[in-house]
């Protein structure tokens, strides 16, 4: 039974509200007036269809056989890609070796990206050695290849300059990536915030404040982020047959608008958000959301969580470690979809932010279908 109220005539415009008898009861019992607008406050819960949907996180690194964290990936519907990097460290065989086998062993929950060795670029046949060495990863089911911002930023010429990622070295590399269409996934630089005075208030200030030595401000010898995105632009101009995906939005992460410049010019160019949510939730939903739809068939998902314990021999990690790992990257797929398929204002790691409300055929391109199409993830 409906109980119809009419009610304020605005010139000639009769505003007709229908409202159930019993939810007028309910609020008038809880105190609240039913006629009126009520101040809305943050979700704190995924929206519904979270679980339904199929996803995929196209940039973790998960180096342990977790059961905890497998059994969550299947409960929750979500694949991993995991990431090998960096190509400088001595751990290249084992991240290979050990994604490998995990792929083999959980065929419908993890794929890898495998990367290249870059401590002996100045040897004689690189190019090939490495064209060589990466159809060994295919072979073993790599679906894509991870370059990292040691190149850039960390690495030298042997004419003492910083070895940039459109070096010439590097170009029988990318060129063997576009011949056997496999995807470069390209963490170029930092977010612009490395340049920039740290500031308490930015999205980056926890992970600078803890890592110094990625903290570029002051220090002129380092280039520019206007320079490294020049370089990796070289090489969207240079290989237009090489698929890029740019991790983290592209080191883009402060405007869509610059991502969208990038995407506008360069087909071959897509992007990832792992690790830039946060980034996104404080510029402007409208803007952002605009940005999601018009792109749709151009960015990917992904959060760039780590369990590494290889890294830290010297400690074992407990079975409670664990468990928190896995309760941890729940956690946050979970806020992530609650940004892209929620409405209304929600919470996102302590932040009222609004959601991007996205529809269901852009969640799916971006949760899974560009994932599969770009990078062969199935």
């Amino acid at each position: 039974m409906l109980f119809r109220s009419w009610f304020r005539v605005r010139g000639a415009r009769l505003v007709a509200l229908v409202v159930p008898v019993a939810a007028i009861v309910a609020a008038l019992a809880a105190g609240v007036h039913p006629g009126l607008a009520q101040p809305s406050t943050p979700s704190t819960s995924a929206p519904p269809g979270f679980e339904r949907l199929r996803k995929i996180d196209v940039h973790s690194h998960i180096y342990e056989d977790l059961p905890v964290v497998t059994a969550m990936l299947q409960r929750i519907n979500l694949r991993v890609v995991n990431i090998s990097n960096p190509g400088t460290d001595g751990h290249l065989e084992f991240m290979h070796q050990f994604n490998a086998a995990l792929v083999k062993r959980h065929p419908d929950i993890f794929s890898f990206a495998s990367t290249f060795d870059l401590t002996t670029r100045d040897q004689p046949d690189y190019g090939a050695r490495m064209s060589r060495a990466l159809d060994e990863t295919f072979a073993q089911g790599a679906v894509m290849v991870k370059i990292w911002k040691e190149v850039g930023l960390e690495l030298k010429r042997p004419d003492g300059a910083f070895l940039l990622p459109d070096d010439p070295i590097l170009d029988p590399v990318y060129a063997h990536l576009a011949a056997r269409r496999k995807p470069l996934l390209a963490h170029l630089a930092e977010p612009r915030e490395a340049w920039l005075p740290l500031d308490p208030k930015s999205v980056h200030y926890g992970y600078y404040s803890r890592n110094p030595q990625w903290h570029l401000y002051g220090k002129p010898e380092y280039p520019s982020h206007a320079r490294l995105m020049d370089a990796r632009d070289h090489i969207l101009a240079k290989h237009p047959n090489l698929v890029v995906i740019g991790a983290h939005l592209g080191s883009l992460e402060y405007d869509v608008d610059e991502v969208a410049k990038r995407l506008d010019k360069y087909p071959n160019f897509h992007v990832e958000v792992s690790a830039r949510t946060r980034d996104l939730t404080r510029q402007q939903s409208s803007k952002v959301r605009a940005f999601f739809l018009k792109y749709q068939d151009r960015v990917l998902y992904g959060v760039d969580r780590s369990w590494r314990p290889y890294r830290t021999p010297g400690v074992t990690p407990t079975d409670a470690d664990r468990a928190k790992f896995a309760s941890d990257l729940e956690a946050q797929y979970r806020r992530d979809w609650a940004y892209y398929a929620g409405t209304g204002p929600t919470d996102y790691g302590g932040d009222t932010v609004e959601a991007l409300a996205l529809p269901q055929a852009v969640l799916e391109k971006f949760y899974w279908k560009n994932a599969e199409r770009i990078a062969g993830v199935h």
